[in-house]
């Protein structure tokens, strides 16, 4: 039963961009926790709760936004993720560094990697055994005549004089 759940895990995680909105999803957390976070160091409490703290709360909530769109609708990726890596720009500016650069590295990385992906089955590479032939054997392939001009077979160099 475990294995089913996680062969049907797997095969909704290759479906979209799962690392993207993960990363994305990590950088939000990262985002919203400094200014929202009471530190105590003995007596002493830190705080940040200045202008940063209204813009991480949304800046950090859009960013959640756009993880859950990439997992939930993959069709709006190239717009998520364009978003996403707008908003963690914004985040360094304006948030405490971005959470204090973290956030915005794992914004930044998720956005990209949303841009990226696409789902679109992988071709299949030639092997370098089909491409090459042995030295005395012919093949279905071989070079024309007059080959087009445009094929870099054709190319000429000029040396200059």
């Amino acid at each position: 039963m475990l294995l089913t759940i996680w062969r049907g895990f797997t095969a909704w995680r290759r479906g979209r961009p799962f690392w993207a909105g993960l990363f994305v999803a990590l950088g939000a957390l990262i985002i919203l926790f400094p200014p929202y976070a009471n530190l105590k160091l003995g007596d002493m409490v830190i705080s940040i709760q200045t202008l940063g703290g209204v813009s991480a709360l949304l800046i950090g909530s859009l960013l959640a936004l756009c993880a859950v769109a990439l997992w939930v609708a993959p069709k709006f990726r190239l717009a998520a993720g364009i978003v996403t890596v707008l908003l963690s720009l914004v985040a360094l500016v304006v948030t405490n560094l971005g959470g204090f650069l973290f956030g915005t590295i794992f914004s930044l990385l998720g956005g990209a990697l949303a841009v990226a992906w696409t789902d679109a089955p992988k071709k299949p590479k030639k092997s370098k055994n089909s491409a090459e032939s042995a030295p005395g054997s012919s093949t279905e392939e071989e070079l024309p005549d007059s080959p087009e001009p445009s094929s870099p077979e054709t190319t000429q160099r000029v040396q200059p004089t």
